[in-house]
């Protein structure tokens, strides 16, 4: 691996000459031998959390989504982790998130949950998750409850009340205990009404 190319590509990028950059970092991912740690350069890649909301398609699509792929095939909590939290560019290829049958941030972050409950990141992640679709499916309120796109079913009702008691098990400190209240309140205010039509 030639990491002068990858140090090109930032100089060139930040100085907005953008096809020249393209083809740095095409010379940089074309740079990598079979012998090289692919893995050792995508982990450090990741963890330093320099590449903004989403990285580079080449980059990822070429060098960092295989190295993910290849851990998540073999049920490996780090790659786990990171295909939920490259979930953006998982997002924007359809030919990739294929591969990974298309789950979802939420699904990714509870496979490596399942792998390794014990872990504050992935426990605070995945809540964090969880969080922002809850706060999806109630941003109607009070014309109703949310799931998906449509109103939820008696049915969906009872999963979201069992999502917010796993919720409440990821929430160690209680900091969220006021919204997943107000939540759960109006989920069964929301059965009540389906009950009643």
């Amino acid at each position: 691996m030639d990491l002068q190319h990858y140090q090109e590509f930032q100089r060139l990028l930040a100085e907005g000459r953008r096809p020249e950059a393209s083809s740095a970092l095409q010379r940089f991912i074309a740079s990598f031998t079979p012998d090289d740690d692919r893995r050792a350069w995508v982990r450090s890649f990741l963890e330093s959390g320099d590449f903004g909301h989403r990285i580079r398609h080449e980059l990822y699509e070429h060098l960092i989504f295989p190295v993910l792929l290849d851990g998540y095939r073999r049920s490996e909590v780090w790659s786990t982790f990171w295909l939920a939290k490259t979930a953006q560019n998982l997002y924007a290829s359809a030919a990739l998130h294929a591969q990974i049958e298309y789950r979802s941030e939420q699904q990714l972050l509870r496979e490596a949950y399942e792998l390794e409950p014990e872990n504050a990141g992935i426990r605070k992640s995945l809540l964090g998750a969880l969080l922002r679709w809850f706060a999806y499916c109630q941003h109607e309120w009070p014309t109703g409850i949310l799931f998906g796109v449509d109103g939820a079913t008696p049915e969906e009702c009872k999963q979201l009340l069992e999502e917010v008691s796993f919720a409440r098990t990821l929430d160690v400190d209680a900091e969220n205990e006021p919204f997943l209240r107000e939540f759960e309140q109006r989920i069964r205010n929301y059965q009540q009404r389906l009950r009643a039509a």
